[in-house]
């Protein structure tokens, strides 16, 4: 099997990690509905929360405020400058949200806030990519015409090794050293609708010489949620004290 390596340039990164789980349930479809409930509240002059410069242009990086769905409920991610942009969500006078026209009161169920250290593992850390949206019309076109397995999974592990470095770069981390991702097997492809557009997406496996926090997300639109990652836990002690990923 062939392994995807990008040689750069420093070691690790401390990142300020804040999972905010609000406390009701929503259709996983709706997530973008979600998103843009948050952002009308806190106003579209806070830039983190949509990265939208104006109207017809984008503030091209790494989203620092993601919009997920954990427990089965809408959950914010932010990362750095975001967990500190996310409190003016919260002094807001009340956190009603208006989705799809339907006004709903809300409370925060769950709130964790933490440091991770993202870096390089001496052992190949496993995880799980949800919904990952790697491929785009012109790169779709030449992974079909590819003649064979093992070299479709080389594409995908060159993807992913691009999605890793757009994440680094985006938390300001340079990495000293090669990333390595490893796909075991050629997932299965599935459409999934975004923006009125059908489009193919990936739930896999990879393993990476990269250890990478819960819940970020990897490839396109990730803060619409997709693309979202978790480390696949070793034991069943350690699923029970994680959170539980639906």
């Amino acid at each position: 099997m062939k392994t995807a390596s990008t040689p750069l340039k420093a070691s690790s990164a401390k990142l300020t990690v804040l999972t905010v789980i609000f406390d009701f349930e929503l259709e996983r479809r709706k997530i973008p509905a979600f998103r843009g409930a948050v952002i009308e509240k806190v106003g579209r002059e806070n830039v983190l929360f949509h990265n939208h410069l104006k109207q017809e242009s984008f503030l091209y990086g790494y989203p620092l405020i993601q919009y997920k769905m954990l427990r089965r409920s809408p959950a914010i991610l932010c990362l750095n400058y975001g967990a500190e942009e996310i409190l003016k969500f919260f002094q807001k006078s009340d956190w009603d949200l208006v989705i799809h026209g339907k006004k709903i009161e809300t409370e925060v169920r769950h709130i964790d806030f933490d440091y991770f250290l993202c870096g390089f593992s001496p052992e190949p850390v496993h995880y799980k990519i949800q919904n990952w949206f790697a491929l785009n019309e012109e790169n779709y076109e030449k992974f079909r015409l590819l003649a064979c397995d093992e070299d479709r999974i080389a594409c995908l592990q060159r993807i992913l090794t691009g999605n890793i470095l757009s994440f680094a770069k985006g938390v300001e981390w340079n990495i000293d050293g090669q990333i390595e991702v490893k796909i075991p097997n050629l997932p299965d492809q599935f459409m999934f609708s975004f923006k009125k557009y059908q489009m193919n997406g990936f739930h896999l496996e990879f393993a990476s010489n990269i250890t990478l926090p819960d819940f970020i997300g990897l490839g396109k639109s990730v803060s619409r949620g997709l693309g979202m990652i978790r480390k696949i836990k070793k034991n069943v002690e350690e699923c029970k004290a994680g959170f539980i990923y639906s």
